[in-house]
């Protein structure tokens, strides 16, 4: 399959696996959003959430005078 063996086939499971954890960790941190709980909820529907996370809109704070 795509000459790839079975430790490579592997290592892309492995990353297409956990790849949705770091980038909706970063997401949600980004949009104000808990990062626990988006992250349970990537255990249980995984791209999903990352989807979904991807259409909102980002918050931009402001900066204090102080």
């Amino acid at each position: 399959m795509f000459g790839l063996g079975m430790p490579e086939l592997i290592l892309v499971f492995l990353i297409f696996l956990l790849l949705p954890f770091f980038i909706n960790a970063s997401l949600a941190k980004s949009r104000g959003k808990n990062v626990l709980l988006i992250l349970l909820l990537t255990i249980i529907f995984s791209w999903v959430v990352t989807l979904i996370l991807t259409l909102m809109p980002t918050i931009e704070y402001k900066k204090s005078k102080y």
